[in-house]
């Protein structure tokens, strides 16, 4: 009889273990799928609005998609168009860019450069906490603050100068 007990607690608390996890991930990807239009950057500190920077990003069942319009300097502007894959689970998120287009233009001049900014996926560690999704790459130079509202994203090492920038996201409805 002590044996049926043990057997039959045990499995009470595995099955428990398994609807929490559920619940993570469904309180996860809720969190993290969505899409997201560009309200303003700060590159070094420095605030930037539309028309200057403009973008959109959407994340929706593992496929990932993103647009970036930088224009703060005269006549140069940075855009960027990516499609991509992503997976994320309780512990761990990454995302990956296989098909990217980044346009520059200066002075009427343009190039095309197509290759990823980082070579296969990015792997992050995944907190979720007080309703608050934070993901941080293993390297620790990016991340990701997820709610309900908003998505913030900081990079501290973005692009060919490794500035540092911050881009605030509001959730599309």
């Amino acid at each position: 009889m002590t044996n049926l007990v043990f057997v039959f607690l045990t499995g009470i608390i595995c099955f428990s273990n398994v609807l929490v996890a559920a619940t993570n991930t469904d309180e996860i990807n809720s969190l993290l799928e969505g899409r997201y239009e560009l309200v303003y950057w700060t590159e070094n500190k420095i605030r930037f609005d539309y028309p200057e920077v403009a973008g959109v990003l959407i994340l929706n069942d593992n496929n990932a998609l993103i647009t970036l319009n930088k224009n703060i300097i005269k006549n140069e502007s940075v855009e960027v168009i990516g499609w991509g894959k992503y997976e994320i689970n309780n512990n761990s998120f990454q995302i990956g860019w296989h098909d990217w287009k980044l346009l520059l233009i200066k002075n009427n001049d343009k190039a095309v450069k197509k290759d990823s900014p980082w070579q296969g996926m990015r792997k992050y560690k995944v907190l979720l906490k007080d309703q608050k999704l934070v993901l941080t790459s293993v390297s620790g130079l990016q991340s990701w603050e997820l709610d309900r509202k908003s998505l913030v994203y900081t990079d501290k090492e973005w692009g060919e100068d490794k500035d540092e920038v911050i881009r605030y996201w509001k959730r599309i409805p």
